[in-house]
């Protein structure tokens, strides 16, 4: 199906009352409100038409935010949500690694930000495993880590491999069990604790 002069495969297509697109897979890489969108991947729309999740075929600025090829969302304002960096950016304060993921408001300020890991080693006194990227706020305390040993926040104890989801001063949220001994490679979390709300 062809909307609006863009291409989309006709399986999954999924279409707004109106007939705009909701959520459809590009039939080929396409530009899409300035963004060069791949083909093959969904393109997700916000009621009123603007882009809201797309993948990039390449690096790409939106707005202030050089963006890298792969997952990207944005604010309804057409603004960076959550994506991945091309190059190291200053954000406020922050020095933002190349590669890492960034979570903005709309106003594009920074919420909070991905580590990788070289190997196992504490952050803000937290003993974190290497096998999870830890997700930090603006402030650089954590918002999501994975232990990589057993340890105690606010004097209850968790175990290796708990999943900490915590606020900004430094209390859990939740947590969830990890096994990090099965040799699993795990997929890394796009979103720390901000989490984009998705129907």
């Amino acid at each position: 199906m062809v909307v609006a002069g863009i291409e989309y495969l006709d399986d999954d297509a999924e279409l707004y009352p109106d007939g705009a697109v909701h959520d459809a897979t590009l039939a080929r890489d396409a530009r899409i409100q300035g963004l060069p969108c791949a083909g093959g991947h969904s393109a997700v729309f916000f009621p009123g038409g603007r882009l809201r999740l797309a993948w990039l075929a390449r690096a790409a600025d939106v707005g202030p935010v050089r963006c890298g090829a792969g997952i990207v969302y944005l604010h309804p304002n057409g603004s960076v949500l959550n994506a991945a960096v091309a190059e190291q950016q200053t954000l406020g304060d922050v020095v933002v690694p190349t590669g890492e993921r960034v979570t903005l408001d709309d106003a594009g300020r920074l919420l909070e930000y991905s580590k990788s890991l070289t190997s196992d080693q504490h952050v803000r006194g937290l003993p974190c495993a290497a096998a999870f990227d830890v997700w930090l706020y603006a402030s650089g305390r954590p918002s999501v880590v994975v232990l990589a040993s057993a340890s105690t926040v606010g004097g209850v104890a968790y175990p290796r491999g708990a999943e900490l989801f915590l606020d900004e001063g430094g209390g859990v949220l939740r947590w969830y069990a990890v096994d990090l001994d099965s040799g699993q490679r795990y997929k890394q979390r796009v979103f720390g604790v901000f989490e984009a709300p998705f129907e």
